[in-house]
């Protein structure tokens, strides 16, 4: 794909404009400057599908294998919501250029199913978890997740749904952030609306959410909360050293938590450094 695709996106979405390249819908065929085979589907939940395809210019060349997510088919009645909340997450994910968080280049919000085309993953970390990881392996993608979940707050942005599911890895074994979907952007508060309108409870996967989330408050130690139980599942614990480091992230009330995702950094290194010795 290269970076001037990258570029038009930027670009496009400072000028508020979240059309980059309309290729049409999601189809085989030609569709202005490329087209695309689907292959198989790869996953699908509650609001959308993800397939695997094929990517080609006008002139056939193989532009390479990625994955395309579009919005399922929904009632009328809440289409016109879940279109904005896809939207604003082609919109945010696409503004996080990180090593540790996916990316987006191509997308159409303009036909009846929106879509948005990024990288196709080897697995999630979920897979990668059940298939067995070793200790190193482990801290290697905690340290990822780190990275990119620093960068989503720096920027402003929460993501209020880290989970291995959302936890991607690419080729070389990085680890990146993906699905956007329930982010929140501390900086325009009143689109959380189009949240609210349609999770009536908290927002999450309850097992990976802080207390007061469930109360639909959430905040960097709400995050916080969360990648401490990533830790737990990702069953740090079997190393004492980390006990304190989840003990911390996942305190009751927010306030006995790290107060950024920095001095969990800090605090992770350092335990990190006592228990792995090259």
């Amino acid at each position: 794909m290269g970076s001037f695709l990258w570029y038009l996106l930027v670009v496009r979405m400072i000028q508020g404009n979240f059309t980059i390249i309309y290729i049409g819908e999601v189809m085989d065929g030609v569709h202005g400057n490329y087209k695309f085979k689907m292959v198989r589907e790869e996953g699908h939940g509650t609001f959308g599908e993800v397939h695997h395809i094929e990517l080609y210019n006008v002139a056939d060349h193989h532009c390479g294998s990625y994955a395309i997510k579009f919005l399922k088919n929904l009632d009328p009645e809440s289409n016109d919501r879940l279109r904005r909340r896809f939207a604003r997450e082609v919109a945010y994910q696409a503004s996080c250029v990180h090593t540790n968080i996916a990316n987006i280049y191509l997308c159409n919000l303009r036909v009846e199913q929106p879509w948005f085309i990024m990288d196709l993953a080897a697995a999630n970390l979920s897979r990668d978890l059940s298939g067995g990881m070793s200790l190193k392996g482990k801290v290697s993608a905690f340290n990822m997740v780190l990275n990119g979940i620093k960068y989503m707050h720096d920027k402003g942005f929460l993501h209020r749904d880290i989970k291995p599911d959302n936890v991607l890895r690419f080729a070389g074994g990085v680890y990146k952030v993906s699905d956007f979907g329930l982010v929140k952007n501390l900086n325009k508060e009143m689109e959380s609306e189009v949240l609210t309108q349609i999770f009536a409870g908290g927002m999450g996967t309850p097992y990976f959410m802080a207390p007061e989330a469930f109360e639909g408050v959430y905040t960097e130690r709400s995050d916080i909360y969360s990648l401490g139980a990533l830790m737990r599942h990702m069953k740090l614990t079997s190393e004492d050293e980390f006990d304190s480091v989840i003990s911390k992230c996942t305190m009751n009330a927010s306030r006995d938590r790290y107060v950024s995702v920095a001095a969990l950094q800090e605090d992770f290194r350092r335990t990190v450094e006592g228990v792995i010795r090259d």
